[in-house]
C-alpha cells in the first residue's frame, strides 16, 4: 500500500471511530466518548542506489593522475587501483584509463506514523 493510501486509510479509520460514537441513543447521560487515540512515529533510513555506466580518459600531455581523480570527483587510489596501474608517475599519453564511479552516497529518510486507539472503560450513568 503506497502513502497515499495508507492515509486515506487512517482517516477512513479515525472518522468511523468518531461516527460511531455518536450515533445512537439521544439520551446523553448513556453517551461515550471515542476512544484517545495514541500516535507513534517510525523512522526508516533509505539508500538509493544508482547504476554507473563506466567513463574512460584519454591520457594526454601533461595529465597527471591526481588532476584526473579531482577531474572526475573520484578517489585516487581506487583510480590506480582499477587500472592495475604500477608506477603513478609513469602514465603514457594515448592510454586509456577507466574512471571509478564516484564516492559519494545518497541516504533518505522516510517517516510513517500509525495512529492506534487506547483501550478505554466506561461506567454506567447514575
Amino acid at each position: 500500500m503506497d502513502r497515499r493510501g495508507l492515509a486515506t486509510l487512517t482517516v477512513v479509520l479515525v472518522a468511523a471511530t468518531f461516527v460511531a460514537a455518536s450515533c445512537g441513543s439521544d439520551d446523553e447521560s448513556a453517551a461515550t466518548l471515542p476512544p484517545i487515540m495514541s500516535t507513534t512515529s517510525t523512522t526508516i533510513p533509505v539508500t538509493t542506489t544508482t547504476e554507473y555506466i563506466p567513463i574512460f580518459h584519454e591520457i594526454q600531455p601533461g595529465d597527471l593522475l591526481a588532476n584526473i581523480a579531482t577531474q572526475y570527483g573520484v578517489d585516487y587510489n581506487e583510480l590506480i587501483t582499477l587500472n592495475g596501474i604500477v608506477d603513478p608517475d609513469h602514465i603514457e599519453v594515448g592510454d586509456q584509463l577507466q574512471i571509478p564511479a564516484p564516492t559519494t552516497t545518497t541516504t533518505t529518510t522516510t517517516s510513517t506514523t500509525t495512529t492506534t486507539p487506547l483501550a478505554t472503560t466506561t461506567s454506567a450513568a447514575p
